[in-house]
């Protein structure tokens, strides 16, 4: 008896020290902002209200969304939000309003619904961090940007919107006015489907593969980043070649068949998207509905995530985005792994 329990302990004590070698891998990245600025609006988040003072003022209202330990919302206050000119614009023709998307302060929208700021931003269906929607005098949301946009596209955006240029043209139109250069190639890459590109598929007759659809455009330092950087990656392309992956010059007239069946041209479907980055990639399931996009400037932990998230069918079950990621981060650490949301 002795000596059974001897070895019990022995077994105990090396389960005992196998837990303690088994360390967690380390969560890197995340930056924490000390402090919004002064001039956000102070609200009372009945956003009726807020509305009524902004029209009446001649402004428009700005919702941002954000999360904290979000280093794309950090970049978005410590860059973006402290540009002298930026700055200057924002207090002069806009409301900005901030929300937590996982708070639990309660908020009453434009049209007399009330929630919590985590209800608000699911009912919105925010997956990223940064999210900033414009709202008309009406409430009507006039423009969506998922995720971080650089200042001198938040200069273009906050014209378009202060002018109300929504009124008149798409986002999308806007923006391509603006380029001077349009012409050139895109960045070469094996990866692409050639045309012409006949995307259709539905419950009846669906794809063997997932697609993923890059919208692009030449002379873009964007893309060119986008190609020095995440595309050549190990796992960016092996991802990749699991779905069936087609490119688009968003500024060109080339015919297509989108994933519904419908007959459009590249930039007639980057506009009717409402896509507002170039390089965008718009992901859709193997019945030709879009499960997720990249929609802006996002480094390789975030994209990477995207693609497993439309890769593994997470998105069947989880659909929200950020509580995918961070149970994803939490699974790899268990295993040990480090992860730096912010390489």
């Amino acid at each position: 008896m002795r000596i059974l329990l001897l070895i019990l302990l022995f077994v105990f004590s090396i389960n005992i020290s196998a837990q303690e070698d088994k360390k967690q891998g380390e969560f890197l990245g995340a930056r924490i902002v000390d402090e919004l600025p002064n001039w956000l609006k102070v609200s009372f988040m009945d956003f009726s209200e807020d509305l009524k003072e902004a029209t009446d003022e001649g402004k428009h209202i700005m919702i941002y969304f954000h999360q904290d330990g979000c280093p794309y919302c950090a970049k978005l206050v410590e860059d973006n939000f402290h540009d002298e000119n930026l700055v200057a614009k924002l207090k002069k023709d806009f409301d900005v309003i901030e929300t937590n998307m996982w708070g639990d302060r309660e908020l009453t929208d434009w049209q007399g619904n009330n929630y919590t700021e985590k209800e608000f931003s699911a009912h919105m269906k925010v997956q990223f961090t940064p999210t900033i929607l414009f709202l008309d005098s009406q409430g009507k949301n006039v423009l969506r940007l998922n995720g971080y946009q650089s200042i001198e596209k938040m200069h273009a955006t906050l014209d378009y919107i202060s002018n109300k240029d929504y009124l008149n043209q798409s986002y999308a139109s806007y923006i391509n006015t603006l380029k001077k250069d349009k012409s050139g190639a895109l960045n070469a890459h094996a990866i692409f489907e050639k045309g012409p590109h006949m995307l259709t598929r539905n419950m009846q007759m669906p794809a063997n593969k997932y697609l993923a659809v890059f919208f692009e455009e030449p002379n873009c330092q964007e893309c060119d980043n986008f190609y020095q950087t995440l595309m050549p990656l190990e796992e960016t392309q092996s991802h990749l070649k699991k779905m069936q992956v087609v490119r688009f010059n968003a500024l060109s007239d080339e015919k297509l068949i989108t994933p519904s069946g419908k007959r459009t041209t590249a930039k007639d479907w980057y506009d009717e998207l409402k896509l507002s980055y170039k390089p965008a990639i718009v992901f859709f399931d193997k019945n030709g509905t879009e499960v997720i996009r990249k929609d802006a400037y996002f480094k390789q932990f975030h994209l990477h995530s995207i693609m497993t998230y439309t890769l593994s069918g997470a998105y069947k079950t989880q659909p929200n985005f950020q509580r995918y990621i961070e149970h994803k981060a939490d699974d790899l650490r268990e295993k040990g792994i480090t992860i730096d949301i912010w390489k």
